[in-house]
Parts: C-alpha cells; structure tokens; sequence
C-alpha cells in the first residue's frame, strides 16, 4: 500500500554541514521521514514552500517546461527503497496513454513534485521502517538513514562499551553496506 507524504519542513542538519533534511510528513497520519539534500537541491524546495520565483529558469523549471513541450504529464513522486542511507524515487510519467517510471534523485524529485504540485508517495512497509517516531516527552527517534557513517561510528563505539552487542553488530552491518555501496561508485 502508497501512503501519501507532504513536505513539512527544510532543516539544516548542523551549522556547519553542507546537507538539509527535508521532512515529509504523512498526509493522514503522524509518522515523518527525514531526508538529506544537498544545498541545491534545499534551495530549489525552499524555494517552492516559501513562493519565491525567479527570473530565470531554475533546473526544475526546465524540467517542467519540457515535459509540457513533449506532453508528458509527471503524475507522482514514487519513493520506493533506502539503500546505504540513499532513497530512491521515480518520477511516475504519463505520456499518450504509457506511464513510465523515470529514475530520479529524491531531493529533484520532491522539488519537482513541489513545483508540477503532485503527490509524493512511499510504500507503507519502507515509511515503517524509515520513519522518525515519536518516543514522547519531546524526544523522537530518528533511522540511522539520516546519520553520516562518521557519526554510526562513533554510535558504534558507544554500544559496544554500553555492552550493547546487538545494536553494535547492525551499525556494523549498515556501516559496511554503506562502503561497500561507496565502493561501486
């Protein structure tokens, strides 16, 4: 089952740091999913939750300008898997009559959602398991997709001398996806 996802907020992730995190929020329903974006890409959603326009095209402009131009029709944002702390989206495209699936980054693809104004969707099953959760009394927990390996590893090293073997052995896991995936690019 798609559950529908709204853009609740842009948050720089550190003063220091080159990522946002872009919050879609559940359209009927209270769970939220944390996503990095880089600074372009931050801007460009900003840009669109604050109605701020420019004099010329942007990236996602162009985007939309073509797809008019060719008759394609984006008719959704798809975010179907997480791998090593990466979504990854479809734009859902309709043209005479096929739809395609066109593979997308997911911070061009929620501004580009942003901008044609339609519906993002992820599967119930990976909004689960990816969403921040609500732990009460003002504290949420947040999937380690949002956290740098840097700070697994330093997440890592506080388990094991918490004598937490469990949780240590899954960082390890996710940490050696993580650069095993890098190792491919």
């Amino acid at each position: 089952m798609k559950v529908e996802l709204k853009v609740q907020d842009l948050l720089q992730k550190a003063a220091n740091d080159k990522f946002y995190i872009a919050l879609l929020r559940e359209r009927d329903g209270n769970r939220s999913l944390p996503i990095l974006v880089g600074l372009l890409e931050a801007q460009a959603i900003a840009m669109f939750l604050r109605d701020v326009s420019t004099e010329r095209p942007m990236l996602h402009d162009l985007i939309a300008g073509m797809a008019d131009a060719f008759a394609i029709r984006i008719q959704e944002v798809y975010i179907y898997k997480v791998k090593g702390g990466v979504f990854y989206s479809y734009l859902v495209c309709e043209q005479y009559g096929q739809t395609v699936n066109v593979d997308a980054r997911t911070s061009d693809a929620i501004a580009i959602a942003l901008h044609q104004g339609r519906p993002i969707y992820i599967d119930e099953e990976l909004l689960n398991t990816q969403c921040m959760r609500d732990e009460g009394g003002g504290a949420y927990s947040m999937p380690i997709t949002v956290m740098n390996t840097e700070v697994l590893r330093g997440v890592l090293k506080t388990a094991i001398e918490r004598e937490d073997y469990e949780l240590a052995a899954h960082l390890r896991d996710v940490i050696r996806e993580r650069e095993e995936d890098n190792s491919e690019l």
